[in-house]
C-alpha cells in the first residue's frame, strides 16, 4: 500500500498497531507556511501579512481584562453536534476540548486523548485519555465522560444535524479501564480520528448531556480555557477564562504546555454586528479588540492604522452558489452549467473579495486530504446563453436566492444578481436574520421539491482535514435537510458509491481514487456554483497578540495575550 497525504493517515493505515503520543502544539508556536503571522510572509491572494510580535511571559494584562470581539453573524447554537457555522463551532472549541485537535497547520494532535492505536483494519480503534483534568462543574474527564459523548454522537433520535458525521460507522464503544476506551466501527474508516478532532466532537459534561438537547445548546459545560457565561441572542456571547484549564498545566500536557500561564483574557464579549462598516469602526476606535472577520474592502485602511494589526492567511473556505437541484429548472444540469458560465469568477475574486481569494477548482480547497483540482469553466456569457436556450429558457427565468444578511452577503448577492441578468436570469434577493435563515432552509423536513429555498449563498471548510468531510454534509442524500447542508438536494447514485467506498476503505490509494473521482463528478454535474477559495482575514487592536485563524476558518486563542 502506497504511503501517502499527511502523518495522521501514514499512522492509521500502517501494517502494524500505532500509537500517537505527545500533547505537541507547543505555546509559543507562530505557525508553518500556511500562517503567516510570524513573518509577514506573502499569501495565496498576494497580500502581505502583517507582523506579530511576542509578548514574553510574565508581561501580560490579558487574565485581568474584559475584551470585546466584534462578528458577522449571530451563533445559532452551543451544542456542537447542532452546529454548522464556523463562528459556533469556533466559540465551541474554546469552552471544551476534543479527544484530537488540530495545530495551525491542520495537523493533527491528541487533547483529551494521549493516543491511540488502530487495528490493521482500521475498524478498531483502543484510545488512551489524558488524567488530571476536569469539566468546569466538576466532573471528572475519564473513560465514563468519554462514553457518555460517544452515546450521545451515536444517537441518532435527537435529530442533531452532525448526527450522521459518526453514528453511520459506530458499532461499539467500551470501557477498557478508567483512562481507555475501545471503540469498534461498523467497517474501516480511514478518517475516523480527523474525525474526531473535527469541531463537532468536542466533549461536553456528561452531567450537561444528561440534562438534554436543550441544555447542551444553551448552557454548555466543558472544559476548555474559556466557561460559558451566557448569550442572549442577537447581542452577545460572553465567556470567561478557567484558569485552571489542564492547558497551562505542563506535567498534565506531557511536558510542554498548551500555552503560557498567562495566556488569555478575563472574559471575552461576542458581538454580532453584521454592518462591515460598524465592525471596523469598533476596531479602530478600541470598542472592539478583536475583528473576526474583516471585509476584504477594509483591509488596505486596517493595515495603515497604527492602532490595529490586520493579519491575512490562506484558508479552505470554498465560496458556492448552491442551486435546488430539485426544482425547476436547476433540476436541468444544462441551466447549472449555463449560469456557471455566466459568473465571471475573477472578476467576483476583485469586485467582492478585493482579490483576497483564488479561484475554486473543485469542491473543496487545494490544503484538504485528496483535493484533486478542474479546470474552471471560462467565462463565457454566449455558452450560457445558448445552454438555456437548449434547456428550454432563451429568455432566461425569474429565481431567488437566500443568504444571511450580512454586509458580505449581501455583496456577493448582489454581484450574482448583476452577472446573471446578462443572460435573463432575473435574481430575487433574500437576505435573511441568520437564526431565520437556518430555520427556513435547514430546519425543513420535506423533499427538495417542496424546500422554500432556490438558491442559497454558503461557504463551507472540511474542518476535519479530509475530503469526505468537504463532500458527503454537502452532497450526500442522508445529508438532505434537517440531517446536514445538502441544501442542493442534490441525489446522484454514482456520488453514493465514490462516497461510500471512501468511508469504508482504509487504503490510501483506494480512497484517493474515490474522491478524485468524486470531484470530478461534482464539477461536471455542478449541483453548486464554485467562485473561490478565500483568505482568512481578522484584526485586533494594536496591544493584543497572538489572536490567530485556523485555515477552517475558526478562531484560535489559546495563547492570545495584551500588553499593558
Amino acid at each position: 500500500m502506497r504511503r501517502k497525504g499527511n502523518k495522521l493517515y501514514a499512522l492509521l493505515l500502517a501494517a502494524a498497531m500505532v500509537t500517537l503520543t505527545a500533547c505537541g502544539g507547543g505555546s509559543g508556536d507562530s505557525g508553518t507556511a500556511a500562517t503567516t503571522a510570524g513573518g509577514g510572509e506573502t499569501t495565496a491572494a498576494g497580500g502581505e501579512t502583517q507582523a506579530q510580535a511576542e509578548i514574553p511571559a510574565g508581561e501580560s494584562i490579558s487574565q485581568e481584562t474584559d475584551i470585546v470581539a466584534a462578528v458577522a453573524v449571530d451563533f445559532t447554537t452551543m451544542d456542537p453536534m447542532d452546529t454548522s457555522d464556523t463562528l459556533s463551532g469556533g466559540i465551541q472549541r474554546m469552552i471544551s476540548d476534543s479527544l484530537f485537535g488540530f495545530d495551525d497547520d491542520m495537523a493533527i494532535y491528541p487533547m483529551l486523548a494521549t493516543g491511540y492505536e488502530a487495528s490493521e483494519d482500521a475498524k478498531e480503534f483502543t484510545i488512551t485519555l489524558r488524567e488530571g483534568i476536569s469539566f468546569t462543574d466538576g466532573t471528572p474527564w475519564d473513560a465514563d465522560a468519554a462514553l457518555a459523548n460517544f452515546a450521545k454522537w451515536d444517537d441518532e433520535t435527537l435529530g442533531l444535524k452532525r448526527t450522521t458525521f459518526l453514528c453511520n460507522i459506530l458499532d461499539t464503544y467500551e470501557k477498557v479501564d478508567d483512562y481507555t476506551i475501545k471503540v469498534t466501527l461498523t467497517e474501516p474508516f480511514g478518517a475516523f480520528i480527523s474525525n474526531l478532532a473535527h469541531p463537532a466532537c468536542v466533549i461536553m459534561s456528561p452531567k450537561t448531556i444528561e440534562e438534554g438537547v436543550d441544555a447542551c445548546a444553551r448552557n454548555p459545560v466543558g472544559c476548555g480555557q474559556y466557561k460559558f457565561v451566557e448569550w442572549v441572542e442577537g447581542d452577545h456571547l460572553t465567556l470567561e477564562l478557567n484558569k485552571d484549564w489542564w492547558g497551562y498545566d505542563a506535567d498534565i500536557c506531557g511536558g510542554t504546555a498548551l500555552a503560557d500561564s498567562d495566556a488569555g483574557f478575563k472574559t471575552i464579549t461576542f458581538k454580532p454586528v453584521p454592518e462591515s462598516a460598524t465592525r471596523v469602526a469598533m476596531i479602530q476606535s478600541g470598542d472592539a479588540q478583536i475583528m473576526w472577520t474583516t471585509p476584504t474592502e477594509s483591509v488596505s485602511v486596517l493595515e495603515a492604522d497604527p492602532n490595529v494589526n490586520s493579519y491575512q492567511d490562506e484558508g479552505i473556505v470554498v465560496r458556492f452558489l448552491m442551486m435546488n437541484t430539485q426544482k425547476e429548472p436547476f433540476n436541468d444540469v444544462r441551466v447549472r452549467q449555463a449560469m456557471d458560465y455566466a459568473l465571471n469568477k475573477e472578476a467576483y475574486i476583485q469586485v467582492v473579495k478585493n482579490g483576497l481569494a483564488v479561484p475554486a477548482t473543485s469542491v473543496i480547497g487545494s490544503a484538504v486530504q485528496y483535493y484533486k483540482g478542474n479546470e474552471p469553466r471560462p467565462y463565457d456569457l454566449e455558452k450560457a446563453k445558448e445552454l438555456l436556450a437548449e434547456a428550454g429558457y432563451p429568455d432566461g427565468f425569474t429565481t431567488t436566492v437566500m443568504f444571511a444578511n450580512t454586509t458580505a452577503n449581501q455583496k456577493q448577492a448582489e454581484f450574482y444578481k448583476q452577472q446573471l441578468e446578462q443572460v435573463g436570469i432575473n435574481l430575487e434577493l433574500k437576505g435573511l436574520e441568520s437564526a431565520v435563515l437556518n430555520q427556513r432552509i435547514q430546519d425543513v423536513d420535506v423533499p427538495g421539491s417542496e424546500a422554500e429555498v432556490d438558491c442559497y449563498i454558503i461557504g463551507w471548510s472540511p474542518s476535519t482535514g479530509d475530503a469526505d468531510w468537504g463532500i458527503r454534509p454537502l452532497l450526500a442524500i442522508e445529508s438532505e435537510p434537517p440531517m446536514s447542508y445538502n441544501i442542493c438536494y442534490y441525489e446522484n447514485e454514482e456520488l453514493e458509491g465514490y462516497i461510500k467506498t471512501g468511508l469504508e476503505s482504509a487504503d490510501d490509494d483506494v480512497r484517493r481514487e474515490a474522491y478524485e473521482k468524486a470531484q470530478d463528478l461534482i464539477w461536471d454535474e455542478v449541483p453548486m456554483i464554485f467562485m473561490c477559495v478565500d483568505s482568512n482575514v481578522w484584526a485586533t487592536g494594536s496591544k493584543v497578540q497572538n489572536v490567530k485563524i485556523y485555515p477552517d476558518g475558526a478562531i484560535n486563542m489559546k495563547n492570545a495575550k495584551m500588553t499593558k
